[in-house]
């Protein structure tokens, strides 16, 4: 599979699973700075926890011992069949285009914003500007400008409640969050739960921006208020903060709803324990299964296994061998030489081959077998082939003598989409 369909598949889990728990405990709740703060660390965990990987305890030792000696994984990639590969191809082609329209979408709306202040008439004030245009219906607020139509007197009480409710938007900088997920959306587009939290986080935007001009005993007047501008509210455009946003039934119900609820703190405390259970069952990593058991190697003194002819076998030495050259020198040798078989190709076969050999004395290679699990199809044999038209190792060395040295050399066969 994809690792970028990997990726988004965990993180559309992430997202759902957290999304899932705030429907249930927090939403509806007043207690709106920690709800924008949570779906917004909502957003950025579901982007960056596919990413993390944990090691499980024993891991680290056993990973030690068979690497002692074990050159670097090489990575064989080859083709997958034509027409899946052509298929992917034609996914992602269109993954990319439907991206990249949203992308334009985003843009022309800025374009759309400057284009009004351009436009219209500017009145400075110390924390904004406000546009006075003729095209702007309802008031809205996009970072430190406010729009407003020249017909609406800022001065009278539904007009001090609505610069008081934009103005609240602009101090608390909604106007980042909003740029932050439409450009989570047009990327991750198809991700539904980024649509929905996108949604909720601009309501929940509404709701500190009316707690403000509702203050001071003026709730039921500034409800009356919102309630009256709803009836002409114009559709929500992208990016921008309508005074007259709906869903204006919830708005109005947050307004008269108590600020403290029973298990509010339990209610916010919950999310931590369901985060890390959700980052420790997806992202913990296991040794590869088809790496050979690794037993523990005392140091620094040699070990030495007995050979069937009666020669010595070191398994740790105070000088390794190595290819000639180094390990870009091997690297560059199997890369000229390794080929990906194609019953393995067309069996959309993948894995980890460890080969085991014995570097002699003079720098031969002999002994050459595959251990751990055998995956087949050639893959182990192609290996097998390759190495033994190589060229003599440079020998280990153990008390200023050349030894017999036990070495492995894992090789990774991946297919690309």
């Amino acid at each position: 599979m994809s690792p970028i369909l990997v990726y988004l598949l965990k993180a559309a889990l992430y997202s759902g699973l957290l999304f899932a728990y705030y429907c249930l405990a927090l939403r509806n709740q007043r207690q709106h700075r920690w709800n924008r703060a949570y779906l917004l660390v909502l957003t950025a965990a579901s982007l960056l926890l596919p990413l993390v990987r944990i090691p499980l305890p024993g891991d680290a030792a056993a990973s030690s011992a068979i690497l002692r000696y074990t050159a670097a994984a090489f990575e064989v990639n080859g083709s997958a069949a034509g027409s899946v590969n052509s298929s992917w191809q034609w996914l992602w082609i269109a993954y990319a285009l439907v991206a990249a329209a949203l992308l334009a979408r985003f843009g022309y709306a800025i374009w759309q914003l400057s284009s009004l202040i351009r436009g219209g008439r500017r009145q400075a004030s110390s924390h904004y500007q406000l546009i006075l245009h003729p095209s702007v219906s309802s008031p809205f607020s996009f970072f430190r400008y406010i729009f407003w139509n020249p017909s609406t007197e800022p001065l009278s009480a539904e007009g001090r409640h609505m610069l008081q409710h934009e103005q609240a938007h602009i101090r608390k900088g909604h106007s980042w969050d909003t740029l932050f997920m439409e450009t989570v959306t047009a990327l991750c587009w198809i991700n539904p739960f980024f649509h929905l939290v996108k949604k909720e986080l601009s309501i929940v935007h509404e709701f500190e921006a009316d707690e403000v001009p509702a203050g001071n005993g003026q709730t039921a007047a500034y409800a009356e208020n919102l309630l009256r501008q709803a009836l002409h509210a114009p559709s929500a455009r992208l990016l921008i903060h309508h005074f007259s946003q709906p869903p204006v039934k919830r708005r109005i119900m947050m307004l008269t709803r108590h600020s403290q609820t029973r298990y509010a703190a339990i209610r916010k405390l919950m999310a931590l324990p369901l985060a890390a259970g959700i980052l420790f069952a997806t992202s913990c990593t296991q040794q590869d299964p088809a790496a050979p058991a690794a037993t523990e190697t005392p140091a620094p003194q040699a070990v030495q296994l007995k050979a069937a002819a009666g020669d010595e076998v070191f398994t740790f030495v105070e000088l390794p061998p190595s290819f000639p050259g180094g390990d870009e020198a091997l690297i560059k040798y199997l890369s000229n030489n390794l080929k990906y078989p194609q019953e393995a190709v067309d069996k959309n076969v993948t894995g980890t081959v460890f080969i085991q050999f014995v570097v002699d004395k003079d720098g031969s290679l002999r002994d050459m077998k595959p251990v751990g699990k055998v995956i087949g199809y050639g893959l182990e044999e192609e290996a097998i082939r390759v190495m033994k038209g190589m060229p003599k190792w440079r020998p280990g060395r153990q008390n200023d003598k050349n030894v017999n040295v036990m070495f492995n050399l894992p090789i990774r066969y991946t297919l690309q989409d």
